[in-house]
């Protein structure tokens, strides 16, 4: 059998294996991040560049939005701010509890992706994780763990902020400045809350003296991620206040919910993406975790256009 024009067997010694100098397509070295304070752009661009993140406002908002929907109706029915319909109340509440139940693991769902970015931008991961399969026993202890750390975070938080709310009397410009600032330093505390809970991977960690002493380590570097989120709390606090105060027509309020949702997972990716490579900057000073936690999915980082 005759060979090949093209091949020739002493050309074989001649063959070399040049490393690249520059970045490879696969490698870790290309998509690994430096460590360094993250900016603002990056974590505005994070939800876009990649898929989960792209779906997560695609299909979930919508998914949250109809299950939000009957708010409208307990809102009428109830009329929180006369308390004019608490007996018939009493009847309407029992009817929506398998909707409650529904919305709780929907809900959890989305807080458990959210988390499991988090612990990927604190490893320093560029992609997303993948979406965890649908598991109401993990779904529970996540929403346990955010609910908890929720709790830990800006009631402890919030104290400076209610305390100031009983002692400032009438609010003018002045006052709603350091309304703002009280925010921003709740807000702030309540991520580092929720940011020593999730890579700890134990709600007791969720205490004053780790999240303090971990501030304190910081320094600076966390102005950026407490700013965000302060700015966060107030756009979303004043757009739920519109939906149900300020807008008159209840389809313009259904959008506005929808808008809420979507804006509402956006700002959580953004914000938890500022505050992961935060701590993955100043992860040599703080030495939470090694590892990715039990609970977090496995990694996309290397193997991102793979199935397995």
């Amino acid at each position: 059998m005759a060979r090949k024009k093209w091949y020739d067997a002493a050309d074989v010694e001649s063959v070399r294996v040049v490393p690249q100098s520059g970045p490879t397509l696969y490698g870790p070295s290309r998509r690994r991040r430096p460590r360094k304070a993250p900016g603002l752009g990056e974590c505005l661009l994070y939800p876009w560049v990649d898929g989960p993140g792209v779906a997560l406002l695609v299909f979930l908002a919508p998914v949250l939005l109809l299950l939000t929907l009957p708010v409208f109706d307990i809102v009428a029915v109830l009329k929180p701010t006369t308390r004019g319909g608490w007996e018939l109340g009493l009847l309407v509440i029992p009817i929506f509890s398998p909707l409650l139940i529904t919305l709780s693991l929907v809900f959890g769902y989305g807080l458990l992706v959210l988390g499991q970015m988090f612990v990927a931008s604190a490893l320093g991961e560029p992609d997303h994780p993948r979406w965890p399969e649908w598991d109401s026993s993990q779904i529970a202890e996540g929403l346990a763990r955010w609910v908890w750390a929720a709790v830990f975070g800006l009631v402890t938080g919030a104290l400076p902020v209610a305390a100031y709310w009983v002692v400032c009397g009438d609010i003018d410009w002045f006052d709603r400045v350091v309304f703002a600032d009280l925010v921003i330093l709740a807000a702030g505390y309540a991520l580092m809350a929720l940011a020593a809970a999730l890579l700890h991977d134990s709600l007791v960690m969720a205490n004053p003296f780790t999240v303090l002493g971990a501030i304190a380590q910081i320094g600076w570097d966390f102005v950026a991620p407490c700013v965000a989120g302060g700015v966060a709390l107030m756009i979303l606090g004043g757009l739920m206040y519109a939906i149900f105060n300020v807008i008159p027509s209840l389809r313009w309020a259904m959008v506005a919910l929808w808008a809420f949702w979507v804006l509402s997972l956006y700002l959580a990716m953004v914000v938890l993406r500022m505050v992961g490579l935060t701590y993955y900057a100043h992860a040599d000073e703080l030495v939470w975790f090694k590892g990715r936690p039990k609970w977090g999915t496995p990694s996309r980082f290397g193997n991102i256009y793979q199935n397995s």
